[in-house]
């Protein structure tokens, strides 16, 4: 996915047509601030699916810059964060349920990894 389809599926979002330009000065902004908050909930995804882990946050910088993330997080969770962010001005009752939105798809990509857990405690002697 691109930056671009990202930005119309973010205002898809919010009822704003593709054509709109309302937001075009913000959305890049906007995006490297979630592409940071959901950099280690996005490498969990990929640890989870057994692929190597991103070693640094992406920054976007042109709308045809390819997004590097989980499929969960560019479908479930970017789009929320964009659209609420667009109307953290305007109106907050659109920003709140949009932002819980994005926290509950956010936090539903959590995934858990099997650890071992050997005791490494040593017994000690009395």
């Amino acid at each position: 996915m691109t930056v671009k389809e990202l930005y119309e599926q973010a205002k898809s979002l919010m009822f704003e047509k593709k054509s709109s330009r309302d937001y075009d000065n913000y959305y890049m902004p906007w995006l490297n601030t979630l592409l940071s908050e959901g950099f280690k909930i996005n490498n969990q995804l990929r640890l989870f699916k057994g692929k190597e882990a991103l070693t640094s946050i992406p920054r976007v910088t042109a709308e045809t810059d390819e997004l590097t993330y989980e499929d969960e997080m560019l479908y479930e969770v970017l789009p929320y964060g964009l659209a609420a962010n667009f109307y953290i001005d305007d109106d907050v009752s659109k920003y709140d349920i949009l932002h819980t939105y994005y926290q509950n798809s956010l936090f539903g990509c959590i995934r858990g990894m099997e650890v071992d857990n050997t005791n490494t405690w040593e017994d000690e002697e009395e």
